[in-house]
């Protein structure tokens, strides 16, 4: 057994063991705790429920191999292999459900896809989580786990995704995959974790199988991809921001430079940096703004199907938004923050014309 640092790390402590995910330091402490007694180690992987399949609605579920030391093909090594994952078969929904515990104070849930099945307006049936196990561990144990799996984040094998917004606690995967019977230097990959780690409301694993290049290890291949997804759910959720301790002062001799876009987000940003806004009978989602002399009036600017929309004056990412959920081809032009031109006019039928050429200013 080798570590991914040629000649080892020397002297760790358990906590740098988990965080550099060294082979031969699992293995040392397999040993140490579990050798006269492999059934324990066996035991607590029963217990956390690693065995059995989740039941989730979902068919053809693949249920888990898990070795026992009374089994024929339980060898000297298959302690220390299966600790490193190895020797053992397990799905990632399943590894997910076991982080989620992790996440949720110890209680193993039952994942849901489905929460209701509807007929029209109508709720035919509805479904609802259940609990697997109400205490995978001591809430001590479950303490340092976390510690350990925000290690990896800070100090260890995926400190390349490390946020300073949010704090992400997790694990990275590398394993060899065999063919004919035969471990080949093919490979595995995967990060698995939770966000934001000290008040967990999501989680999250990636897989990459067999990736090319040079570094092919966890924590360079599936840790940024799961870095990408919580970067995008974290900025979809306000909830997750830290609040604005100081308030800026709003400069009132120059109005922001907002022309349209979302009304909630609109509001929310006029709202944040102290500029008086003007909404009254406004009930749509998108929306024109018009300067006056100390605030800004919002107007309603609907999008309607079938009909081109009106995207002037909003950003790139709205109009590409609105104008792909109308069914249209977009061709961009020219630099810069919003939309100065667009090729069809607003408020006329959407026929044999799916392209739209918008200008940017």
């Amino acid at each position: 057994m080798t570590d991914a640092k040629i000649n080892g790390y020397g002297k760790l402590t358990v906590q740098q063991v988990f965080e550099k995910s060294s082979n031969i330091g699992v293995a040392k402490l397999m040993e140490q705790y579990f050798s006269t007694d492999q059934t324990a180690y066996v035991d607590y992987l029963n217990k956390f429920g690693l065995n059995s399949t989740l039941g989730f609605q979902m068919e053809g579920e693949a249920r888990p191999y898990m070795k026992n030391p009374q089994d024929k093909n339980w060898y000297g090594t298959t302690l220390t292999s299966m600790a490193i994952g190895y020797e053992t078969k397990i799905s990632p929904l399943q590894t997910l459900a076991f982080y989620n515990a992790v996440a949720n104070n110890g209680v193993k849930i039952q994942p849901i896809i489905v929460k209701e099945i509807r007929k029209a307006d109508e709720v035919l049936q509805s479904f609802s989580t259940r609990v697997l196990n109400d205490q995978i561990c001591s809430e001590a144990t479950l303490k340092k786990l976390r510690t350990m799996l925000e290690g990896v984040v800070e100090h260890g094998t995926a400190k390349n995704v490390s946020s300073a917004d949010y704090k992400i606690a997790g694990k990275t995967g590398t394993a060899r995959k065999v063919k004919n019977g035969r471990y080949v230097r093919e490979y595995s990959t995967s990060f698995a974790g939770y966000f934001p780690a000290d008040n967990p409301k999501y989680s999250c694993i990636v897989i990459i199988d067999s990736p090319r290049g040079v570094n092919v290890y966890g924590g360079d291949v599936a840790a940024p991809v799961f870095k990408e997804l919580a970067d995008k759910a974290y900025a979809r959720d306000l909830a997750m921001h830290r609040p604005m301790h100081e308030r800026v002062a709003p400069n009132r001799e120059s109005m922001p430079q907002v022309q349209a876009g979302n009304f909630d987000d609109l509001k929310t940003i006029c709202n944040n940096i102290g500029v008086s806004t003007r909404t009254a009978g406004v009930d749509d989602e998108w929306v024109k703004v018009v300067p006056q002399r100390r605030s800004l009036g919002f107007q309603e600017n609907p999008v309607m199907k079938n009909t081109v929309p009106d995207v002037t004056g909003m950003t790139l990412r709205d109009a590409l938004y609105i104008l792909g959920n109308q069914h249209l081809n977009v061709k961009v032009q020219g630099a810069g923050k919003r939309v100065k031109v667009q090729s069809l006019e607003a408020g006329t039928e959407i026929s044999t014309e799916k392209t739209i050429t918008i200008t940017l200013s």
